[in-house]
């Protein structure tokens, strides 16, 4: 075939193989392809060399956005490798791989670039495609339609025509465009009733200030949308009344006429090609469907939604429509709706007063509480001078929309652009004349300078946290999922917000804050962007009277944080809840869960010293831990034995109430009191004297610190989780799996407060905060004895397993715990995703990954000094991750033979160590601007070498 050759896709019969370049007809491409099998030599003579030189620019290209490709060639690697060099950048080349001597070899490149040889195909170029898809394309979810073949007959030239074309298809599609990178995308096809609601919540968008739930635009019978405001709580309507988060009036509601037919998933003839996908890189929300309704008429419909990271007031919505077989009549009602109740029963809203704004309608609504809220609306044509639209403005009694009658042409896309402005009272005295100026001042902006604003900042956040895995992409793209979330719910700048339970995509837990955000979440924050880490810190500060309400109540001094935490920092946990046949049920975490002080304690120590900020600890700091060592020193007794013993209490396994000396609770409240001693040892005599400490006072805690009852057998090193536990009925928890309902329902309430079951890491927890407070074989013992005694009966469990598996070197129990952290939410494992996802399981994915797998960690002694111990899983090849520490950026690669480091930037040098020979530490101390590695032998690593960054 010459190299002037047309081509076309000859596109599957069933769905389930590639598309394959042919050349009967002038080429079509309706959908971006995610991998690309170029098959021929991009070299040879002279007349081919410009060609051949434009595939390769094209391919790299491609490679950037996130495509893969595999190349397959006659040549040898070494014949091969110089072309692909010289056009295919590095950090692309990650996504290239290269079958050599006609598909007898396949390779794929590391992040330096360098070939890495993969598993051996059988013989044959026919095979190495199936091979490929096999253990390429299949555990990256590559659906076998979305990948595009071009044979050998073909030359340079049309191999470029087809790559241009991807990426005028894409140019095309602008912001509705798909991510090509699987690892980067949650995609979900169709439409599943059972599923709706859970799939809601995974592809919730979020800013920090609110997120959105990922409803259908146009609703459906099962849609449960909801906007929700971080930090804004009205009461709940439930059996036992506790403060909940204010769902907003809905602004995400579009509603679709063609033709006089609603576009709807329920009302539909046929609906084709649905996808509904989360761009995790550009935290985007994106749709496609094409639709036929009972007239007949198709139309294919896409939309984008996003919650601008740059500008947190500001809500994009963006839809193409385009006619299949008709030119006709489409009207799109873009909707501000008021009539919103939560999941309790509650509307939060007293009243709502629609109006006219001077760029489009306005929606003002009052809380019960008093919040007012402004919502305000704009929609425009992406097009107006060849596009036909008119808008007008309708309201209602609890809405007001804009409806937009468009006259559509066959095969023509019509692109409407919608910008929502929110403000509420917490953001002033003034939020419809705030609401009215971003309105006037966006409507000066073009649409795709709005999103290229918030796509910026997304880049910026990523490039300080995103974690790379090759070789294991299911944990990569769930890891992926878990950092979009946690970047998207914190809010850096307002510290009368905290992260919920469920973040910002779910009821479950009314938004209420829990232990979960600083022993779960914080550490990510510290480590990837510490200013939003010091304002979750604050958070604490602020709601800081509350915590001394409540000891007061329980008849304690100090401050004891809520179990369950809202906007004042009042105990919010329900007293009661329904049981599913109706039966009330008593909670007592509320009562008696009082570590949650000492946690807070524990992420501002750790925060404070892997920051370097020694100002948090003078000022706000100095007053929290203070407070929390006061009223740990009230909450026990010293007894005949004369130990310090804590009495009553329930540890982080809550299957064991009104226990005695949880270990937990007991080691954690030590290191408050350690904390605090330090810390009022060094504020100074005035700030000393204006919180009331005294030389006596620090006496008493020093005593108490001494003094705690610790449940360590000295004989065996056990830690005994509470007192009595070891006497406790034995239950092989491994007879009960697999379950679909948690253990203390299948063996009964009772049953399991008189077993060893434990609900979820508990002493494993703490070895996992308390490191280098036990010996090597302290904490293999007790990990061996309280793993197989654990159900995971929270979300909260398999992380922390996984990464002290990993620490402990047991690979594949760290690869099983890993799987199922990855799988809470993606993977629905817990059954309750619909509730929102699982926060505190999103933050322990990735310390298991960075504290666990990478084994990054610092020491009690030496800040200053990043220990490196990393443990890849196996199929693994590289985790490569940035880390924060003290001012100085990071950049960590974990290989399978050596670890390298670069220091992205800094003031100082920073300490770097690894376990060499005889356990002996191999410290270097290692510039900014420069990069080391150490490698691995048999017996320890050797000594670090500067390499090229």
């Amino acid at each position: 075939m010459t190299s002037t050759a047309t081509a076309t896709i000859r596109e599957p019969a069933s769905g389930r193989s590639p598309r394959f370049v042919t050349t009967s007809t002038p080429a079509e491409q309706h959908h971006l392809a995610r991998l690309l099998v170029l098959h021929g030599e991009l070299r040879g003579s002279a007349e081919r060399a410009a060609e051949s030189s434009r595939a390769l620019g094209l391919a790299n290209t491609l490679l950037a956005r996130g495509a893969r490709i595999l190349m397959v060639t006659g040549a040898s690697l070494e014949a091969a490798l110089p072309a692909i060099e010289g056009a295919i950048e590095r950090e692309p080349r990650r996504r290239l791989h290269l079958a050599t001597a006609g598909g007898q070899h396949v390779f794929g490149f590391d992040h330096r670039g360098r070939p890495v040889a993969l598993a051996k195909p059988d013989a044959g170029a026919e095979d190495v495609l199936a091979f490929f898809l096999r253990e390429v394309a299949a555990p990256l979810g590559i659906d076998a339609e979305d990948v595009l073949v071009v044979e050998e007959t073909f030359g340079p030239s049309v191999i470029a025509d087809v790559l241009q074309r991807e990426l005028d298809l894409e140019a095309q599609m602008g912001p509705f465009a798909p991510p090509r990178d699987p690892t980067w995308a949650i995609v979900e096809s169709g439409f599943d009733v059972a599923r709706e609601h859970e799939i809601e919540s995974l592809l919730t968008i979020a800013n920090g200030y609110l997120g959105m739930r990922g409803s259908l635009a146009e609703g459906s019978s099962v849609s449960r949308p909801a906007t929700f405001l971080a930090g804004a709580f009205e009461p709940s309507s439930d059996v036992s009344p506790v403060p909940e988060l204010v769902i907003a009036p809905d602004w995400g509601r579009l509603r679709f006429t063609v033709e006089g037919e609603l576009f709807a998933v329920e009302t539909t003839t046929s609906m084709e090609r649905h996808h509904r996908t989360l761009d995790m890189r550009r935290g985007l929300l994106l749709r496609e469907g094409i639709a036929t309704g009972p007239g007949g008429h198709t139309t294919r419909i896409r939309t984008v939604h996003l919650a601008s990271l740059s500008n947190r007031h500001l809500l994009l919505e963006g839809v193409e429509i385009v006619p299949q077989n008709f030119s006709g009549t489409v009207v799109v009602d873009a909707v501000l709706s008021g009539d919103v109740k939560s999941g309790s029963g509650s509307s939060h809203w007293a009243s709502f007063e629609p109006r006219h704004g001077h760029v489009g309608p306005i929606l003002v609504g009052r809380t019960h509480g008093g919040l007012e809220l402004a919502l305000a609306s704009r929609t425009t044509s992406a097009d107006p001078g060849s596009m036909q639209m008119r808008c007008d403005r309708q309201l209602g009694p609890v809405s007001a929309m804009e409806r937009c009658t468009l006259h559509v042409q066959l095969g023509e896309a019509s692109v409407l652009h919608r910008v929502v402005g929110l403000f509420t009272s917490r953001d002033g005295t003034t939020p419809v004349q705030r609401v009215e100026l971003l309105e006037r001042e966006a409507a000066t902006t073009a649409f795709d300078a709005l999103l290229g604003d918030h796509v910026t900042a997304w880049q910026a956040r990523w490039k300080q946290s995103d974690v790379e895995i090759d070789g294991a992409p299911r944990i990569e793209r769930a890891l992926r999922f878990a950092l979009y979330h946690l970047i998207a719910t914190v809010h850096p700048n307002d510290p009368r917000c905290s992260i919920g339970a469920r973040a910002l995509s779910g009821e479950a837990y009314r938004g209420h804050v829990f232990w979960d955000t600083e022993i779960f979440m914080v550490p990510f924050y510290v480590h990837t962007w510490p200013e939003a880490a010091r304002t979750l810190l604050l958070y604490r500060h602020l709601t800081l009277d509350g915590a001394r309400r409540k000891a007061k109540k329980l008849g304690y001094e100090g401050a004891l944080y809520a179990w369950e935490s809202a906007d004042t920092g009042d105990e919010t946990t329900p007293e009661f809840v329904r049981s599913p046949i109706g039966e009330v049920i008593p909670i007592l975490s509320g009562f008696e869960e009082h570590h949650i002080s000492a946690d807070v304690a524990y992420a501002l120590w750790a925060y404070a010293r892997s920051t370097g900020d020694e100002r948090i600890l003078r000022e706000e700091g100095a007053e929290i831990l203070i407070e929390t060592a006061r009223f740990w020193v009230t909450r026990g007794s010293f007894k005949a034995d004369g130990q310090f013993h804590i009495d009553r209490v329930i540890g982080p396994d809550e299957y064991h109430e009104s226990v005695d000396d949880n270990a937990f609770t007991n080691w954690m409240a030590r290191q408050n009191l350690r904390y605090a001693i330090a810390v009022a040892r060094g504020i100074g005599r005035a700030k000393a004297v204006a919180l009331g400490v005294t030389p006596e006072e620090i006496q008493r805690w020093e005593e108490v610190a001494a003094r705690m009852y610790l449940g360590r057998d000295p004989r065996t090193g056990l830690l005994e989780q509470h007192k009595g536990f070891f006497g406790l009925e034995y239950v092989d928890v491994a007879a009960y799996s697999p379950r679909t309902v948690p253990i203390d329902v299948l063996l009964g309430r009772e049953r399991t407060r008189r077993s060893q079951v434990v609900k979820q890491a508990d002493v494993v927890q703490l070895l996992a905060l308390l490191w280098d407070e036990f010996s090597p074989d302290e904490r293999r013992e007790n990990f061996l004895y309280y793993e197989p005694r654990t159900a995971h009966g929270s979300s909260l469990s398999p992380g922390i397993h996984a990464l002290v598996a990993a620490r402990l070197g047991l690979l594949e129990t760290a690869a099983r715990y890993l799987e199922q952290t990855a799988s809470i939410d993606l993977g629905n494992n817990m059954g309750n995703a619909a509730g929102g996802v699982h926060a505190a399981g999103l933050g322990s994915l990735w310390q298991a990954v960075a504290f666990g797998v990478a084994g990054l960690r610092t020491t009690p002694s030496d800040p200053e000094t990043l220990i490196v111990e990393p443990t890849l899983l196996p199929g693994m090849r590289r985790v490569s991750l940035p880390m924060q520490l003290r001012g100085r950026s990071l950049l960590v690669h974990a290989l399978p033979g050596a670890v390298e480091v670069h220091v992205v930037d800094g003031t100082a040098p920073i300490g770097l160590a690894v376990n060499g020979r005889e356990g002996a530490a191999r410290t270097v101390r290692a510039e900014p601007g420069r990069a080391y590695a150490a490698r691995r032998e048999q017996d320890g690593f050797l000594a670090w070498e500067e390499i090229e960054p």
